[in-house]
């Protein structure tokens, strides 16, 4: 037979290892609940410590990209100002481009109107040369008559030379041949028009030869003038050596605006070179009447001088001689007065 007591000291230490496991179950939960709250709290306080680590750290980089955000917002913004202004300035400068497009284009349609016209080509020659004239300050009717009657011709120009000697000169434009052989298109072409430009000038040439400008018995030089208004026609002009030969046998002086410059030049400096020797003349003139005068004057001091000698001499005469001779009767006479009161 079993032994009731040792079923129930096992029953008993049964239950009493239950409750021993229950417990240790308990204190290792409760230890483990309290290991888990430290370890929480250890968590939560490095979480913390890293989150303000970490917004310190954003604050700074936020800091810093705003610094560089508002840097790159103020220069976009000067940027864009000067964009602004640069654009202002480009539609001025369009504007003003259109007005003076405008007024080139007004330009260009009066000058093919000249170019296109005879008679507005010599006017517009004839103003070129006025205007270098009123350059050296030459003055109408007095340094140069325009279109004056030459023997029955009319020469565009006659300057007024010292001595009453004059010199003529005529005004050309020859354009049309010139335009067409700027604007050929083959050597061949360039070599027809270049030749009918020469044609052109030959025939202006001559024609001015049979004007008469040319008259040294009538006081005018023994040469002549053709002024062509546009340079760059005078230097094809000057690069034909058959119409430089031409113009010399005829007397005539090719000029453009620059060699007209010059010859108006020396013409200037001449009349002013003859009124400083007119000048001098009547000057010397002057002096020489004044040397005449001096000399007279002189002469007429010599004889006031001698004059004036003669006249102290007689001063001095009657101021000694004459005064002695005076005062001796007078002495007597009061010596005789003096005596008669004493007897």
């Amino acid at each position: 037979m079993e032994n009731p007591f040792s079923i129930s000291y096992l029953i008993f230490f049964l239950i009493l290892l239950v409750a021993t496991l229950f417990l240790i179950k308990i204190i290792i939960q409760n230890l483990a609940l309290k290991a888990l709250r430290e370890n929480q709290k250890s968590f939560l306080e490095l979480a913390e410590q890293s989150f303000q680590k970490l917004r310190a750290s954003s604050n700074e980089d936020l800091d810093s990209k705003k610094t560089a955000i508002e840097k790159q917002l103020s220069q976009l913004n000067a940027e864009l100002d000067k964009l602004k202004t640069n654009t202002t300035e480009l539609k001025t400068n369009i504007q003003l481009s259109k007005e003076q497009l405008t007024s080139l284009t007004e330009t260009t349609n009066q000058l093919n109107s000249v170019l296109s016209n005879n008679q507005k080509r010599g006017q517009w020659g004839e103003r070129q040369a006025e205007d270098l004239l009123q350059h050296f300050d030459f003055q109408e009717g007095i340094n140069y008559n325009k279109q004056t009657s030459e023997g029955g011709d009319r020469p565009d120009f006659t300057f007024y030379l010292p001595k009453g000697k004059r010199l003529n000169m005529d005004v050309k434009f020859p354009i049309s041949a010139f335009q067409s052989y700027l604007d050929a298109e083959s050597k061949s072409e360039q070599e027809s028009h270049l030749k009918q430009f020469n044609t052109d000038i030959k025939t202006h040439l001559k024609a001015i030869a049979k004007r008469k400008y040319i008259n040294p018995a009538d006081d005018t030089l023994d040469y002549c003038i053709m002024f062509i208004s546009n340079e760059g026609i005078f230097q094809i002009v000057n690069q034909q050596q058959d119409l430089l030969d031409l113009a010399k046998d005829l007397s005539i002086v090719i000029c453009g605006p620059t060699s007209l410059f010059a010859i108006l030049s020396l013409i200037r400096q001449s009349v002013s070179s003859f009124h400083i020797e007119e000048r001098a003349k009547i000057i010397q003139k002057d002096l020489l009447k004044f040397q005449d005068e001096w000399e007279k004057y002189k002469d007429k001091m010599a004889s006031v001088q001698t004059k004036m000698d003669q006249a102290g001499k007689a001063l001095e005469e009657a101021q000694g001689t004459r005064t002695r001779a005076l005062e001796r009767p007078l002495q007597n006479i009061i010596s005789h007065e003096i005596d008669s009161h004493k007897e």
